[in-house]
């Protein structure tokens, strides 16, 4: 090669110096660095990779105690007793760990001598059983006193589930209106409803079947859209009219 031919970074030959543009041209000296690698001691095919088992065990450790999640550790503390809850217990003579297991049911608690509010605390957090079978023979009779929201017949129908027999229906049931007074009824400061079979030709299957669009009481009837009830309960709109014409006439 001439003095005067170069050779640029990519291998290509530009020419010689006089065919140069004058612009600057890398230039190729030679100097090149050797690096020594045994080609016996290198398996492109075979590549074994080793790892410490230990330290894959201690990363993984690391991974599992990560951040602190406070749903959990809420989880925990609901099922561990308050200082509070652990006092009252040890008062009334009641083991804590014993509730923990669930060994003692709601009434269980209460007939130890442990407040209301804290046994009904205790049964709702660690769901604790209403009562054990045979606590005692008044439980249910209690229960119907002490649930809010139950109507006297519901109330009635617990109360005398405490015995075998109330499956037979043999018990006679107390009338809401047979119990009241004659000074309660004095006292009402509204007239009873009458009666949609006072009405002229209404009769019992006509009460039960005006029963299902919510009339059963003849101030009711009284003031009813004819045309509406008798397409609604599929019934003639001239009986429907005398019946109404008739409640009016009574009220």
């Amino acid at each position: 090669m001439s003095k005067k031919e170069v050779v640029s970074d990519t291998g290509v030959d530009v020419g010689s110096a006089d065919e140069s543009d004058g612009k600057d041209e890398p230039v190729d000296i030679g100097i090149g660095i050797a690096v020594d690698i045994d080609p016996a001691a290198v398996d492109a095919e075979h590549v074994e990779l080793t790892y410490d088992e230990d330290e894959l065990l201690e990363a993984d450790a690391d991974t599992d105690s990560g951040p602190f999640d406070d749903s959990t550790a809420d989880r925990e503390r609901r099922r561990e007793l308050e200082a509070d809850e652990r006092e009252a217990l040890e008062a009334a003579d009641v083991d804590p760990d014993a509730v923990l297991e669930k060994e003692f049911s709601y009434r269980m608690l209460l007939d130890a001598g442990v407040e209301e509010a804290t046994a009904d605390a205790l049964r709702r957090r660690f769901s604790l059983p209403w009562s054990f079978e045979g606590d005692g023979d008044d439980d249910l009779e209690r229960r119907s006193n002490e649930i809010r929201g139950l109507g006297a017949a519901e109330r009635e129908w617990i109360a005398v589930s405490g015995d075998e027999g109330w499956q037979a229906f043999e018990y006679e049931a107390v009338s809401e209106i047979d119990d009241r007074s004659d000074a309660e009824d004095g006292e009402r400061p509204w007239p009873r409803p009458t009666p949609v079979t006072a009405v002229t030709g209404v009769g019992p299957d006509d009460a039960e079947t005006l029963a299902e669009a919510g009339v059963v009481s003849a101030e009711r009837l009284a003031t009813i859209n004819a045309f509406e009830i008798a397409k609604a309960l599929d019934l003639n709109v001239l009986h429907v009219r005398t019946w109404r014409h008739n409640a009016r006439e009574l009220l």
